[in-house]
């Protein structure tokens, strides 16, 4: 397939600036041609598209993201959701630019990520927690999706088959974070009492009872009685109840997974493959200890976690920075939902994305209510925190750097790479009009035209 693209301003990540007025020419999946010309019309090509002046991209590269997989959901490794709302959210993610997603779901096998790579246009690529401490701390929290096969599986044969990483080690569900907050601790009060809390008043008896360092000797009893009358569960759970519940629930998984972190950075340094590690405030202290062992090959994910304060979010990044670490934010829910993330934590995000302490950005899970990765650069870049090629490198270029078989021949707009490729409106940086993935049209005008099976889509 030949396609032109015409009217365009090409955006090259790698040298921080912007070719107006430029077309461009893809044959075969590849960018053959770059031109300043605006227009170039080609009477043997398949496809034309006018970008109307728009911003021509690399298609952005996710380095983490949870739900398309056929595997077990999260480093809890629980049941996997249902097929079509992994499609969804394979959709989704298409409609926001994104080309090439790294499962960090991080038990599936190679068989249920290539499943779903033949019947959806983006490429996923794998990750892999095969390990035994993260094996044990999944288990401990959840485990149901775990078979025989998952469990016999190892990071070497993993990495043997096409693996770019380790990938998710710990998370909010085994190192008490998000999904202990937006999942577990719900679901086990509502099988005590009946009744079910929201995320935000989970989070609150965390910290009542465990401290934002999940730290079983620091308990509160006052903010327990407090968080039992506002949620009115007085009646259902006493002050001890509460506090062995929440125990139960975060805090016994929190050793093993974070154990796991440094079992992990071992089998990161013998195989020299990236590592990404849940950084909040339960994790930093291990996090830390293996970014002076693993340098560059540690990525810090979700670096802007709201278990961290807004000066801490700051004082643990530029730390890990000093030590060489990769520095992953995400865009939460902060736009959206805000269930997870408030409004407040745009304020550090843009800060660190400011400071270049942020290197690369990723959307998480957020329950399901992930902001566009797109919303949070275009705030930046509006805010002249950034120039635009630089906040779309941390999406592109820079991912595909930091995890380098993530995407070999992508990550840059250049002749002879391949053709993922984004086009986004000149007016609204976040609103996504064409999305081509090797070559081939995915989304015309935020439409999707992916050749699909009917039952599928």
């Amino acid at each position: 397939m030949k396609v032109s693209i015409a009217n365009a301003q090409i955006v090259l990540t790698d040298k921080d600036s912007i070719l107006e007025g430029a077309s461009l020419v893809i044959e075969n999946g590849i960018i053959s041609r770059i031109d300043k010309v605006r227009y170039r019309f080609d009477s043997s090509c398949d496809v034309f598209i006018d970008a109307e002046g728009g911003y021509v991209i690399p298609g952005l590269i996710n380095n983490h993201a949870h739900g398309y997989s056929l595997g077990p959901l999260h480093p809890s490794a629980g049941i996997p959701i249902s097929f079509g709302l992994m499609v969804r959210n394979l959709n989704r993610h298409l409609l926001q630019g994104t080309t090439t997603l790294l499962n960090v779901d991080g038990f599936a096998l190679i068989e249920e990520v290539e499943a779903v790579n033949k019947i959806h246009p983006i490429k996923i690529k794998h990750a892999t927690t095969h390990m035994p401490l993260s094996t044990k701390a999944a288990e401990i929290v959840d485990g149901a999706g775990l078979t025989k096969f998952h469990k016999a599986m190892t990071v070497a044969e993993m990495i043997e088959r096409g693996a770019v990483a380790i990938a998710e080690v710990g998370a909010g569900s085994t190192l008490g974070g998000g999904a202990a907050s937006y999942y577990f601790l719900p679901r086990a009060i509502e099988e005590k009492t009946g009744k079910l809390i929201s995320a935000a008043q989970a989070e609150s008896l965390k910290k009542a009872v465990l401290g934002r360092y999940i730290d079983p000797s620091f308990v509160d009893k006052e903010k327990v009685r407090s968080f039992l009358k506002e949620a009115e569960l007085e009646e259902f759970l006493t002050v001890e109840e509460a506090i062995e519940i929440t125990t139960e629930i975060i805090y016994n998984p929190v050793e093993v997974a974070r154990n796991a972190i440094e079992e992990a950075a071992d089998f990161s340094l013998k195989y020299n493959v990236p590592v990404m590690v849940h950084n909040a405030s339960g994790s930093k202290d291990a996090i830390l200890k293996v970014a002076k062992r693993l340098g560059s090959n540690l990525i810090a994910g979700h670096s802007n976690h709201p278990s961290y304060d807004k000066d801490e979010i700051l004082e643990v990044a530029r730390e890990l920075k000093k030590l060489g670490a990769i520095v992953d934010i995400c865009s939460g829910d902060i736009f959206g939902a805000k269930q997870l993330f408030s409004a407040d934590y745009i304020e550090p995000t843009l800060t660190m994305i400011e400071e270049g302490i942020a290197d690369i950005i990723s959307t998480d899970f957020m329950a399901g209510n992930w902001d566009a990765m797109l919303r949070i650069l275009e705030e930046a870049v509006v805010k002249n925190k950034i120039s635009l090629p630089k906040a779309i490198a941390m999406a592109t270029s820079n991912v595909a750097k930091a995890i380098p078989r993530i995407a070999p021949n992508g990550g840059i707009i250049e002749v002879g790479k391949t053709a993922d490729i984004t086009i986004l409106d000149k007016k609204q940086l976040s609103k996504v009009r064409h999305v081509i993935i090797n070559g081939i049209p995915a989304v015309i005008d935020g439409v999707i035209k992916a050749p699909k099976p009917d039952w599928v889509w």
